[in-house]
């Protein structure tokens, strides 16, 4: 299983546009991104909180070796005041053990430092990191959005055209078979005016007018 500093190099030197790009489902891919990122996230966060509680307690560990150091500085000074240089020469050398391990907790110290800059560092990176990806997510799940609303859309408007084309033939429909009710019914109602309707007294009827206006031409 790899470090949370090699994942965190991996992360921050990875091309998530490229990742997603080839992704068969972009959004599934970058939630398993950015959940990734956080894991790292909390896991650097925690490193960074253990090496503050260390460089606290060293800090405490060095003020207490300077009281230490201090305290056989001060046995030697009153060694010699009393004429006990062999006193005095085992203080000073307590003093300088102190100071030996004062030196080491500064080394220490200073290392933590080094690893606290690092730390804090990374930590904003991944944050920033995180931060453009969950925009990323916004944006996709807003296009995403935007495209099942015009599918939507678009499957209404098909609904729609279906529909509207049917009514119009439907209008079509009753507007022939209305056409044919009155033309029949103009029909029977000719038979039944005089009764049965006859085609030869008609013409009949037309020949006298005729004559009866041949007659009058006549007179």
């Amino acid at each position: 299983m790899p470090s949370i500093f090699t994942r965190f190099t991996d992360i921050i030197s990875s091309n998530i546009n490229a990742m997603l790009d080839k992704a068969e489902n972009p959004s599934k891919m970058l939630k398993l991104i950015i959940g990734e990122m956080e894991d790292t996230l909390v896991e650097i966060k925690a490193a960074t909180a253990q090496a503050m509680a260390a460089q606290v307690h060293l800090r405490r560990r060095q003020k207490e070796v300077e009281q230490t150091r201090d305290l056989w500085l001060g046995r030697a000074k009153q060694a010699v005041a009393k004429g006990r240089d062999d006193l005095a020469r085992l203080a000073l050398a307590e003093k300088k053990a102190t100071e030996e391990e004062h030196q080491t907790l500064n080394s220490q110290i200073d290392e933590l430092d080094t690893v606290l800059t690092k730390h804090h560092s990374e930590i904003d990176q991944l944050e920033s990191k995180i931060s453009q990806a969950r925009e990323r997510e916004k944006l996709i799940a807003m296009r995403q959005n935007q495209a099942e609303k015009s599918l939507k859309v678009s499957g209404q408007f098909k609904r729609y055209d279906l529909a509207a084309s049917q009514m119009k033939l439907d209008r079509l429909d009753q507007r022939l078979d209305r056409i044919e009710a009155e033309a029949e019914l103009e029909k029977v109602h000719r038979v039944r005016k005089n009764g049965e309707f006859d085609l030869e007294s008609e013409f009949d009827k037309l020949d006298d007018s005729i004559e009866q206006e041949l007659a009058a031409l006549k007179g």
